[in-house]
């Protein structure tokens, strides 16, 4: 039915028109199929290319800068975090499409992490509904700390103004946390803090640990995110960037490259250092 569809509209056209016209119809659609078919074939080419160079540069060099500073490290590319342990961490809204990549285990002065490229995208609708736009909820880095001491609190901590991170009764499964406000005036300038259990936030959110948490503000670009719970750290920067992305146009020099990786990377043990997460705190009780 569809084919005698076509055929018949088709046959309309070309009894309504010209020879001449015809032969120019005729003619711009072989341009078009002549174009579009080598063009595809190249796009296709490229995109392969361009895959294969980025799992190279990745093994050989973002994998190698990690080795030389971090121990038990495993990096897979293709992998993610999964999306089950970002949405019970309750800290952002989980939109419509979730996709992670490079994800890298390892160890930092006997602290375990794990980290991934994540995005979150959102469908919108516009006020007819009849048309679809996307929009990013979040576009960054997402890193998860292990801690040896087990901990009970559920403490929420969200840069100001991370539309993403908006807390209601929509976006979290339980509405047992509570807004905590600190001693610190300029934190509760910079930050919201919420937490099940409000004591804890004055547990864990020492002066010292406050002080600390507006240095990594002021140091790293992007809004941030801080998640107690499970016995885990969160920390979550929405840069509107992916990591670890080598520059395609370019050429590479090893050694250059390796040394800027490297200098991303440190990203990791400025978190460990700064927050100190290898201290007492977290540390197993010893006998």
């Amino acid at each position: 039915m569809i084919f005698l569809f076509i055929l018949s509209i088709t046959l309309f056209i070309f009894a309504r028109v010209s020879s001449d016209q015809i032969i120019g119809m005729i003619s711009l659609c072989l341009f078009w199929v002549c174009y579009s078919f080598p063009s595809y074939a190249y796009y296709k080419y490229m995109h392969e290319e361009v895959k294969k160079y980025k799992s190279i540069y990745k093994e050989f060099i973002v994998l190698e800068a990690f080795k030389d500073v971090f121990a038990n490290i495993h990096y897979d590319m293709n992998k993610g975090l999964n999306e089950k342990i970002i949405r019970q961490t309750h800290m952002i809204d989980m939109g419509d499409k979730y996709t992670s990549n490079d994800y890298i285990h390892g160890n930092y002065k006997n602290v375990n992490f794990h980290f991934a490229d994540i995005e979150i995208i959102k469908e919108n609708k516009n006020k007819n509904n009849k048309r679809t736009y996307l929009s990013t909820i979040f576009l960054g880095q997402w890193f998860i700390f292990d801690f040896n001491k087990y901990f009970s609190a559920n403490l929420q901590i969200r840069e100001k103004d991370f539309e993403g991170a908006k807390l209601g009764n929509s976006w979290f499964f339980s509405t047992d946390y509570h807004k905590v406000e600190l001693e610190d005036m300029d934190f509760n300038t910079l930050f919201d803090v919420y937490a099940i259990e409000p004591h804890d936030a004055f547990y864990i959110l020492t002066p010292n640990t406050m002080e600390k948490i507006k240095e990594l503000n002021k140091k790293i670009p992007g809004k941030l995110l801080f998640c107690f719970i499970n016995n885990r750290l969160h920390i979550a920067i929405h840069n509107n960037k992916d990591f670890l992305e080598p520059k395609i146009l370019k050429k590479i020099v090893f050694k250059e490259e390796k040394a800027r990786i490297c200098n991303e990377i440190k990203i990791i043990m400025e978190l460990i250092d700064i927050l100190n997460l290898d201290n007492t705190l977290f540390k197993p009780f010893t006998s």
